[in-house]
C-alpha cells in the first residue's frame, strides 16, 4: 500500500495529465524491434516481435505503441496510465482502427494487475524521472515480476551531469512563479508556462550564465507549451547518475545494458582516453559508462534493461563479434556532392570502401540488407578477398548513419502499389481528426509527423491496387474541377506539376515506409 504522501503526489500527477494531455507520440528509440536490435548485437536473443507480449508503462494515449500492434497484429499489446481522459481516448482511437490486439487500461503502476502475466517487452518512457521514489520501485517492481525470462524493458530519465544546467532553467521558472504568486497573481498551468518562457527569454538575452547553460535555456524556448509544463512544472523531477540508477536496478535483480542510443554507450573517443578509462574500470561495464556521461555532459539516457541473470550470455563490449553482426540489417539512401563524394555530418567520406558501401545501400534501397549480405556485394565488386566492411558497418550504426534491424524488410516495386488496409485505417483516422491526439508515425516509428498535409494522406489512401499513378493523376484532376479537393500551387509551378510531384512523394512514402507489406 502507497504511503499517504505518494497518494497525494499521484492525484497531482493524474490531475496534470487529464487537464492538460501530453501529445502521443512514436519513440523509435522504446521500441521492441529497437531493443531486439541492439541486444541481438550483443549477441542476446529477446522473443520474436511478431507474436510478442508488450506492455507500456504510461502509455498515454498509445501513439508509441500503436504503430506496434498495426505492424504485429499476433501480438498483444497493453498500455497503463495514470490518467483516464488519455485512456478513453487512446480506446476510441483504437476502436477507430479496428485492432483487437491491443488495449489500454487506467491503471496506477503502484496497484498493478498481476492477472496481466508476463511480458517480452516493456516500455516506460517519460515516466521515471518524473515520479517520486516510492513509484519508481513500483516501476521496477513490475518490471522484475512481469518480464519474461529473456525479455527486455526500455527506461528513460533525465541525468546527471547534464540535466545540471537544465535546472537552472527550471530554477528560474518556479522562482518567477512563486514570486508572482506572493504578490497576488493567480498562477494556472496555462500562464504559469507564459510566464516561465518569459522568465527564460529574460536570462536568454542578458544573462552571463556559461554557454551551455545558455544553449540548454536556448533550446526550450522553442518546444511546445505542454512539454514545458511536464517536463518542468512537475512537482517531481529527479536527474539520476547512470551509476545510481544501475543500483537501484540491482536491487530488484535487474541490470542496465546498454542505452538505445548505442553512441552513449560506445562513444566516439580517442585511444587515449579509451585505454586510460579502460586501466581504471576494468570489465565493469557501468563505471567506464558513468564516465562518458561525465566527459561528454549526458542529460538524458535510454536504458536496456534485463534480469541480472541474463548478464553472462551478453557480449557487453564495443567489440561485437563478426556472428552477431551477419544477422543485423541496414539500410540507407545516400547523396553525393558536385564532386563526387557522399558528405555525413559535413565531412566528405573518401573511403573507397564506405563509398561503396552507400552505393551498394542506396542501391538497394528501401530495402535491407544483413551486413553480411553486405559483405559479399562489397567483396563481389572490389574483386578483394579481404574487407572491413563489418569495422564500417559497426561505425555507422554507431554514428546513426545507417538504420538498423533486426529482422528483414522489403517492399515490392509495383506499378500498382496497394497500401495495406491496416495502414488506410490508421491515415484516415488523421484525415478525419484535425487535431489529433496521437503523431503520424512511419513504420517502426523512425519518423514522427506532428504537422501533416491533409491532401498528401488522402493521396496516399488512393493506391489501393486498381491505380497507377497516371490514374491517380487523373482522378485528383477530375475531384479538383468537381470541387472534391483544393490543389493549391505557386505562380511558378502549374497544378498539373503539383499533382504529380505530391503522387511521387506519397509512392516513395509508401514504399520507403513499407506501408504496401
Amino acid at each position: 500500500m502507497a504511503n499517504k504522501e505518494t497518494i497525494e503526489n499521484v492525484k497531482i500527477i493524474q490531475k496534470s495529465y487529464d487537464e492538460t494531455p501530453y501529445k502521443s507520440k512514436t519513440f523509435y528509440y522504446t521500441q521492441p524491434g529497437r531493443q531486439q536490435m541492439v541486444l541481438k548485437l550483443l549477441g542476446f536473443k529477446t522473443p520474436d516481435l511478431e507474436k510478442a507480449r508488450v506492455l507500456e508503462i504510461g502509455c498515454s494515449f498509445g501513439g508509441n505503441i500503436i504503430p506496434f500492434a498495426l505492424e504485429n497484429p499476433k501480438a498483444e499489446v497493453v498500455g497503463i496510465d495514470l490518467s483516464n481522459v488519455q485512456i478513453e481516448e487512446g480506446n476510441r482511437i483504437i476502436e477507430f482502427l479496428n485492432l483487437e490486439n491491443i488495449r489500454l487500461i487506467h491503471q496506477n503502476v503502484l496497484e498493478f494487475d498481476e492477472k496481466l502475466g508476463k511480458f517480452d517487452y516493456i516500455i516506460c518512457h517519460g515516466v521515471f524521472s518524473w515520479v517520486n521514489e516510492e513509484v519508481q520501485r513500483g516501476i521496477l517492481n513490475v518490471i522484475k515480476n512481469h518480464l519474461s525470462e529473456n525479455g527486455s524493458a526500455i527506461l528513460s530519465y533525465n541525468t546527471y551531469p547534464g540535466w545540471k544546467n537544465l535546472e537552472v532553467a527550471r530554477d528560474v521558472m518556479l522562482f518567477r512563479d512563486e514570486m508572482l504568486k506572493n504578490r497576488g497573481e493567480q498562477i494556472n498551468e496555462s500562464n504559469a508556462v507564459k510566464y516561465g518562457r518569459g522568465a527564460i527569454e529574460f536570462l536568454s538575452q542578458f544573462s552571463i550564465l556559461n554557454e551551455k547553460v545558455k544553449a540548454g535555456i536556448n533550446g526550450i524556448t522553442e518546444k511546445d507549451d505542454y512539454y514545458i509544463l511536464h517536463e518542468y512544472f512537475e512537482e517531481n523531477n529527479k536527474p539520476l547518475y547512470l551509476y545510481d540508477f544501475n543500483k537501484m536496478l540491482l536491487e530488484y535483480g535487474l541490470i542496465h545494458v546498454v542505452d538505445s542510443d548505442l553512441m552513449k554507450t560506445f562513444p566516439n573517443i580517442s585511444n587515449e582516453i579509451e585505454e586510460k578509462l579502460s586501466a581504471e574500470c576494468g570489465n565493469d561495464n557501468i563505471a567506464k559508462e558513468q564516465y562518458y556521461d561525465f566527459l561528454l555532459d549526458r542529460q538524458f539516457r535510454i536504458s536496456i534493461v534485463t534480469h541480472e541473470a541474463n548478464k553472462k550470455k551478453i557480449n557487453i563490449s564495443k567489440d561485437v563479434r563478426i556472428t552477431d553482426l551477419k544477422e543485423i540489417d541496414i539500410r540507407g539512401k545516400y547523396q553525393k556532392n558536385k564532386d563526387g563524394f557522399y558528405t555525413i555530418e559535413n565531412n566528405e567520406i573518401k573511403d573507397e570502401e564506405i563509398s561503396l558501401i552507400l552505393d551498394i545501400l542506396s542501391e538497394n534501397y528501401p530495402n535491407t540488407l544483413t551486413i553480411d549480405e553486405l559483405e559479399k556485394k562489397v567483396r563481389e565488386k572490389n574483386k578483394l578477398e579481404n574487407n572491413n566492411v563489418y569495422a564500417n558497418a559497426v561505425y555507422l550504426m554507431y554514428g546513426k548513419l545507417v538504420e538498423a534491424y533486426s529482422r528483414k524488410l522489403t517492399v515490392k516495386k509495383e506499378e500498382k502499389i496497394k497500401l495495406n488496409s491496416k495502414y488506410k485505417d490508421y491515415l484516415n483516422y488523421f484525415i478525419t481528426n484535425p487535431n489529433p491526439v496521437i503523431a503520424l508515425s512511419s513504420y517502426e516509428g523512425t519518423v514522427n509527423y506532428d504537422n501533416f498535409n491533409p491532401m498528401m494522406l488522402f493521396i496516399m489512401t488512393l493506391f489501393d491496387g486498381t491505380r497507377t499513378d497516371e490514374d491517380i493523376f487523373n482522378l485528383l484532376l477530375e475531384k479538383e474541377k468537381t470541387g472534391e479537393v483544393v490543389i493549391t500551387f505557386e505562380e511558378s509551378s502549374s497544378k498539373e506539376e503539383v499533382i504529380k510531384n505530391n503522387i511521387e512523394i506519397c509512392r516513395n512514402f509508401i514504399e520507403i515506409n513499407f506501408l504496401n507489406k
